[in-house]
């Protein structure tokens, strides 16, 4: 047997695109014209693939062991889940929309943008980063009121938007239960009166027919915080407090501290997982307080999403190559996304995030992206302090719900298994249903799809209206007139 190595399989794909370039010249003079008189074969060019596709050559076995040696851990997943075997999970990826909330302790303080401000760094001192000592943090507990706190108000505009899910933070990493906790004294019952904030968000989850995922921090900054360094990564020169002071050594957690700690994280999410009915989804962070064997008694049918599946956080780790081998491994995944055009640090509410953020456009665009890959897609848009929802949020959510309309089957009931299109038959985000393609022109309003039969009708999706199109030797090309198009992604509904 013949091994193909990256580097071979590097220049295994260079002669196949000389070999290309070569019969596109050959049919050019066919035809009797050159490269630029035939838009056909310039987009047939400009449609070619040369990065190497690590999924092709490869069974589903060994990609999977490739991905587990060449991609970071939250691109891969402990499971290969058999969705026949699961019918009880089918929504997930039915839905294929969800919506992070973000929303504790660090959106009352919105200078801050995250929990993760209390972790100082020598880089973000460097680049004039602000960052909280988590003294400072943790005082916010004692005055914060988020008076606005209106979930049913947020979920009934995700609902209509076409969100199928959402994913509240009930603890993040500063520790903070947002509900009055019997496990612990760092939460609701000893800082707002009681009040149950999670309560709220199942309850208007539930009225609104919106699934219902609980994110949980497994790591708890706030716990025996005197024992524990506040440095992100950990350096050799000094270590930081609570207080962000550099200090030669703090005393470590003692082994009982440690049990203590995991104690009350497992207290916690027995609470979540009994006193609220039936959750959907469980999202861990940092780390896995509890094994999913000790939760199905609580909840059988709930979903494990962060580990059981890929969770690809941002652009780098979302790029379409590793969507693309994530589907090929037989992986579920959802991409985690903060609606934000350029980076900041805020998961949690900050006030960059009142303009900085996605348009409708944009989150369509993406949405369409991460279904064309087989998976879903996890937008984090944060409340404000207060429990507001930042206004942009209506207006995209208004956009949204329309859109619906006319477009939703092309990103909900569609076939998420591989082989699916993209990325082999064409650069076009392109979802599939049978023998259904949509597809997304590009920047110049071009279709270029490879590899399939002359189609029965090529039509844009949003009015029904036919659109010509042009078939060669197995390749499909399709150019929307610009009358055609609007502000927002105009799929074109192609019938083989």
């Amino acid at each position: 047997m013949i091994k193909i190595t990256i580097t071979n399989r590097f220049l295994l794909s260079v002669l196949l695109l000389t070999i290309s370039t070569i019969l596109y010249a050959q049919e050019i003079k066919n035809t009797g014209g050159n490269l630029a008189e035939d838009p056909f074969v310039v987009d047939q060019a400009n449609h070619q693939q040369s990065t190497d596709k690590p999924w092709v050559g490869r069974s589903t076995e060994e990609l999977r062991i490739w991905a587990k040696k060449n991609l970071h851990t939250k691109l891969t997943a402990k499971k290969v889940i058999d969705a026949k075997a699961h019918p009880e999970w089918a929504w997930f990826r039915m839905s294929g929309l969800g919506l992070f909330i973000h929303w504790g302790l660090p959106s009352a303080n919105p200078r801050t943008g995250d929990a993760w401000a209390i972790q100082w760094s020598e880089q973000k001192e460097k680049a004039g980063r602000y960052m909280e000592p988590a003294s400072e943090m943790f005082k916010v507990a004692e005055t914060w009121n988020p008076d606005k706190y209106d979930p049913d108000k947020w979920l009934e505009a995700a609902k209509r938007a076409g969100f199928g899910y959402s994913v509240l933070t009930a603890r993040h990493h500063d520790g903070y239960a947002l509900w009055p906790s019997k496990n612990g004294t760092w939460d609701t019952e000893e800082y707002m009166g009681s009040r149950d904030l999670v309560k709220d968000f199942v309850v208007a989850s539930r009225k609104n027919d919106m699934k219902i995922g609980l994110y949980y921090s497994g790591p708890n900054w706030h716990f025996a915080y005197q024992n524990k360094e506040f440095e992100f990564p950990k350096t050799d020169k000094y270590t930081i407090n609570y207080k962000h002071e550099k200090v030669e050594c703090i005393p470590p957690l003692t082994d009982e501290m440690k049990r203590a700690e995991e104690e009350e994280s497992k207290g916690q999410v027995r609470e979540l997982l009994s006193n609220y009915g039936p959750i959907d989804v469980i999202w861990w962070d940092g780390s896995v307080a509890m094994e999913e064997e000790e939760l199905r008694p609580m909840q059988p049918n709930i979903f494990v999403a962060r580990g059981n599946i890929a969770t690809p956080e941002g652009e780098h780790q979302g790029t379409s190559e590793n969507l693309k081998l994530v589907n090929e491994a037989g992986w579920w995944w959802e991409a985690c996304r903060k609606s934000e055009n350029s980076f900041t640090p805020n998961w949690h509410y900050g006030t960059e995030c009142e303009s900085n953020h996605w348009s409708t456009n944009t989150l369509l665009t993406e949405l369409i992206r991460c279904r064309s890959l087989g998976g879903n897609l996890l937008v984090n848009i944060p409340p404000r302090g207060n429990g507001e929802m930042m206004d942009w949020f209506y207006t995209v959510c208004d956009e949204m719900a329309a859109w619906m309309k006319h477009s939703r089957e092309a990103v909900y009931d569609v076939d998420l298994d591989a082989p699916l299109p993209m990325l082999d038959k064409t650069t076009n985000y392109t979802t599939k249903r049978g023998n259904i393609y949509y597809s997304l022109p590009n920047e110049k309003n071009v279709i270029f799809i490879s590899d399939v039969t002359f189609p029965k009708s090529v039509s844009l999706l949003r009015t029904g209206e036919k659109i010509k199109f042009e078939h060669r030797n197995k390749h499909l090309r399709i150019v929307v007139p610009d009358s055609m198009g609007t502000e927002l992604p105009d799929l074109v509904k192609i019938e083989f």
